[in-house]
């Protein structure tokens, strides 16, 4: 049990730190964004710039749906039905992220071509499908858990 709550602890502690790292980059983008040398420099680059600060802030949020799930973990109730509202929303924040992702993409391209990198266009299509590979992977871990707690439901109408 002691050993437990320190597991969460560690957990709660590299959330924090996770968002404020987070925290950090998104405010030199948007600093870079609403300098006004971004707008001159064209839509590629502001869309890059809004993607960027928009995708971190679904991740803060996403880091606040964690820090609940702990909670609850914590409570030893994780198999229960307020954990599932919880994993839905951080599934479907999860593929957001990747659709926002998306407009990364023009401002990659554009590099890609004076660069001349082709290999570029490969790395910024991975960052964006990224999203959709973890949301997949949460989407399994949603319907376990869906799994567990209708099994736990049952068993504890069997006792």
């Amino acid at each position: 049990m002691f050993k437990m709550k320190q597991q969460i602890k560690l957990l709660k502690v590299a959330l924090i730190a996770g968002v404020a790292l987070i925290l950090f980059f998104a405010t030199m983008v948007a600093a870079k964004l609403f300098s006004g040398a971004t707008l001159k420099m064209g839509l590629s680059i502001t869309l890059f710039a809004a993607a960027i600060v928009l995708g971190s802030l679904l991740v803060i949020l996403i880091a606040f749906w964690l820090n609940q799930l702990l909670n609850i973990i914590q409570k030893q109730q994780v198999f229960s039905q307020s954990a599932l509202p919880i994993v839905a929303k951080i599934k479907r924040t999860i593929f957001l992220i990747g659709f926002d992702l998306i407009g990364i993409l023009p401002q990659v391209y554009q590099n890609a071509q004076n660069e001349d990198a082709p290999g570029l266009i490969l790395i910024g299509l991975g960052l964006v499908f990224l999203p959709f590979a973890v949301g997949i992977f949460a989407t399994i871990l949603e319907q376990l858990l869906i799994q567990a707690v209708t099994i736990k439901k049952e068993n504890d109408l069997t006792i």
